[in-house]
């Protein structure tokens, strides 16, 4: 077995996403549009199945994981604006329900009015006369009352408290499902966030190789060793290097250290031997075989 070489350079993690103006955009316009379509699904959905509660967190987890998808597709890196991003689109898609079952409403009281007049040409006009406000509605629906759970209505105030828990469930749902996502890095100078490009296992030998390279000590008598390279997709950045590994007591142990295209290079070679000796042993086995 060849000396492990000496050990490489140890980078900085790359800073965090910086602004720009196409994520301001997606924050402002098109994410709150992917909260209206999420509403208007809602409000279809909720005359199947809306337990209380358990409702809104399911349509902020859908939220939010839609905007982590726009900004992963995007490309939009700066941390504060996804978070905009996730509160508009959530409440939005809070609040729209809402709306969409007051045009549901008097559509429907239209259609019914339709049937029953004779002038069919003055239905519209006569609809939109009688037609309240969405705060009017919104009040009359509070006074009508809200079924909750074992048969309790809330009426009035308590009604429109009910909305707002539930509007700041699908806020809290969606922010929450988001913010996982931002612990990934993001280079700044292509503008891409970081992908895993390798990963695999590796027996206790080539861990500690590897540990050596990257100066990482807290390696011993472990188990289930494995390791990922992650880059930007230019690879201008530096490559970050996962290392983790199970303590004979059950404990997880992860290190991530950054390194620079030499050091990346000198971490390849490594892992292309672990490849090479998996591939001998593999063809040995075979030849045993037959």
């Amino acid at each position: 077995m060849e000396a492990t070489p000496a050990s490489v350079q140890l980078l900085p993690p790359p800073e965090p996403g910086s602004f720009a103006w196409k994520g301001l955009l997606l924050a402002i316009l098109v994410c709150p549009m992917f909260g209206l379509i999420w509403a208007w699904a809602a409000e279809g959905a909720q005359w199947y199945f809306a337990p209380i509660v358990l409702f809104p967190i399911l349509l902020g987890v859908v939220v939010g994981a839609t905007v982590v998808g726009l900004v992963r597709f995007t490309q939009v890196g700066h941390r504060p604006t996804i978070l905009l991003a996730a509160v508009l689109a959530a409440s939005v898609a809070g609040i729209g329900p809402h709306y969409f079952s007051y045009l549901t409403a008097y559509d429907r009281a239209g259609s019914s009015m339709a049937a029953d007049t004779a002038a069919q040409a003055d239905v519209a006009a006569l609809v939109r006369q009688m037609k309240p406000s969405f705060a009017q509605y919104l009040d009359a629906q509070a006074q009508r009352g809200r079924p909750l759970v074992q048969g309790y209505v809330a009426k009035g105030w308590v009604a429109w408290l009910s909305w707002a828990v539930d509007a700041l469930l699908v806020v809290a749902a969606a922010a929450a499902v988001t913010r996982p996502a931002l612990r990934a890095p993001y280079c700044n100078r292509c503008r891409t966030w970081y992908r895993a490009v390798r990963s695999g296992r590796m027996d206790l030998s080539m861990a500690r190789r590897l540990a050596e390279l990257v100066r990482v000590e807290e390696v011993g008598e472990s188990r289930s060793f494995r390791y990922r390279l992650s880059a930007c997709q230019r690879g201008c950045g530096p490559t970050r290097c996962e290392l983790s590994w199970e303590e004979p007591g059950g404990a997880l142990n992860l290190v991530q250290v950054w390194l620079d295209a030499a050091g990346r290079n000198q971490v390849v070679a490594i892992l292309d031997e672990i490849g090479a000796g998996k591939q001998q042993t593999d063809l040995t086995g075979e030849e045993e075989r037959s």
